[in-house]
């Protein structure tokens, strides 16, 4: 994997790009999030969603599912989601006998 990025043509020739990845897991961990919240009333807006594609700016996507992405307290949601995510995984590397961050 030492040279693997490099293969990758957008790594090099759209500086800042990668954010995006970050950015867009983090907006369907928030979308996750508030399913586990308001259960089936959910489902029919992410849909929209997946439905709009690239054809909605994305505040107008996020407007679909009843997020604002300038208020900080939908990305602080899907970054909670990825915590409990990496609490479960962890516990699950312990309790197999593998070492995890915490030693």
């Amino acid at each position: 994997y030492g040279t693997w990025w490099s293969y990758i043509p957008h790594f090099l020739s759209t500086p800042g790009y990668v954010y995006a990845y970050a950015y867009g897991f983090l907006f369907a961990l928030a979308i996750f999030r508030r399913y586990e919240q308001e259960g089936e009333s959910m489902v029919e807006p992410y849909l929209d969603v997946l439905r709009a594609g690239g054809s909605k700016p994305p505040e107008e996507l996020a407007e679909i599912v009843g997020l604002d992405l300038t208020d900080p307290g939908i990305w602080a949601s899907g970054i909670d989601a990825l915590a409990v995510e990496l609490d479960e995984a962890e516990a699950l590397a312990q309790e197999i006998g593998l070492e995890t961050s915490e030693g």
